[in-house]
């Protein structure tokens, strides 16, 4: 009986402390409404929430009558986190509070060709730094949250294979822990994305959402009713390996006619110079300086700004692949929103209406009429936020500071 009482208990903790965070500055009659709870057990909790200094007090709500009730949010700067984000051309950390406010940010040059040990070694002394400069300025910290692209052991942390870095393998979550006492934490990059829109960005208004990450490759992580799909090997959203064309060229993670080989910002950027070398792509060239090994998707997406007929044909060729496999999903979840993130959103002039076309030609009827496709709002900054949001998710599943 003690057990269940406990359990129940922590249930309610962070069921409260939940609605705090999405729904603040909110009463204490609100927070009986929306969860189901009696005043009374709000009123301990809310107390005990006051005591840890997890929530303050912001004010009064205006009454018609009687006493004003006080309002209670997240004390956003009781507890800071630092999230890092594995990049194949630049690593991102970043030092968070409770509402995704960034306070600290650094970054370092990467490679996607080094050697797992030496970008490790790299990026936990700058790590190392920053957590130094954060305690040394006050800040109290949850712990560390990684973002990596590829397929991540969701038991042991372990990075199974990254295509962007070539790793297979590789013990990074226990690396970090070796080296930090603090907690650490690892999620794959798209997921942290996608929990990076949950608590700070256009998730936080929505139950059901897809988020996509276009850039040198594409990843997908999906939120089903609040709560992040990681499927029953944990690698769900490999939106980029989904067959489009059997007999397409090879991809890299071995099968042919993925998506992502046909167009991801590594394909456009191979099928571009590919243009080129054949004298085709002169405008596209032209905004790489005329320097064929800089040739890239962002060229073309520039290109084809500028009205440049063959690179918007091109483009729109390429753009048509991933808007056919967005109304896939879309056909089969319903979701309410379609975050785009990545690369391809700097150019979001060019890419929306081409997407936006595609996917309303392909999608039924029904499906998908209550879906908005949108563009996320957090920038580059949004999977080293999702990293450190993976401290405040488990605070909230805890219900509290653990």
């Amino acid at each position: 009986m003690r057990f269940d009482k406990y359990m129940m208990a922590q249930m309610n903790r962070k069921l409260l402390l939940e609605l705090l965070f999405l729904h603040g500055p909110i009463n204490r009659a609100e927070l009986a409404r929306l969860s189901g709870l009696s005043i009374p057990t709000v009123m301990k909790i809310i107390d005990a929430f006051a005591e840890e200094k997890l929530i303050r007090v912001v004010g009064k709500r205006e009454s018609t009558g009687g006493r004003q009730p006080e309002l209670y949010e997240i004390a956003k700067d009781a507890y800071h986190s630092i999230g890092v984000d594995f990049g194949r051309n630049r690593t991102k950390i970043v030092v968070a509070n409770l509402a995704g406010e960034i306070c600290i940010r650094r970054s370092l040059p990467t490679q996607d060709t080094m050697p797992p040990q030496i970008l490790i070694d790299r990026v936990v002394a700058l790590v190392r730094e920053v957590k130094r400069e954060a305690e040394d300025g006050g800040r109290v910290l949850l712990g560390i949250g990684l973002g990596m692209p590829g397929l991540i052991n969701p038991e042991s942390g372990q990075v199974v294979f990254s295509p962007d870095f070539g790793w297979s393998d590789v013990d990074l979550l226990q690396a970090f822990r070796k080296e930090f006492p603090c907690k650490v934490l690892i999620e794959n990059a798209n997921r942290a994305m996608a929990l990076g829109e949950r608590w700070f960005g256009l998730g936080r208004e929505a139950r059901d959402y897809l988020c996509v990450n276009l850039g040198y490759g594409i990843g997908s992580a999906l939120v089903l009713d609040d709560e992040l799909h990681r499927g029953a090997s944990g690698s769900s959203g490999e939106l980029g390996h989904i067959t489009m064309e059997p007999n397409g060229p090879l991809c890299r993670c071995g099968n042919h006619g993925c998506l992502e080989a046909i167009a991801s910002g590594y394909a456009i950027q191979e099928q571009a110079q590919q243009m080129v070398r054949a004298g085709r792509g002169q405008a596209i060239l032209a905004q790489a300086g005329n320097d064929l090994e800089a040739v890239d998707a962002r060229c073309v997406f520039a290109a084809a700004r500028e009205g440049d007929s063959e690179a918007e044909t091109f483009l729109q060729s390429r753009l048509e692949y991933i808007g056919l496999a967005l109304a896939g999903l879309i056909n089969l979840i319903d979701p309410e929103l379609v975050i785009l993130e990545g690369g391809f959103t700097k150019s979001a002039d060019v890419l929306m209406p081409i997407l936006k076309e595609a996917v309303r030609t392909h999608q039924m009827r029904l499906a998908g009429r209550h879906t908005r496709l949108l563009c996320g709002a957090l920038g580059e900054d949004i999977t080293a936020l999702g990293a450190a949001s993976l401290l405040l998710q488990d605070m909230l599943e805890y219900g509290g500071i653990s």
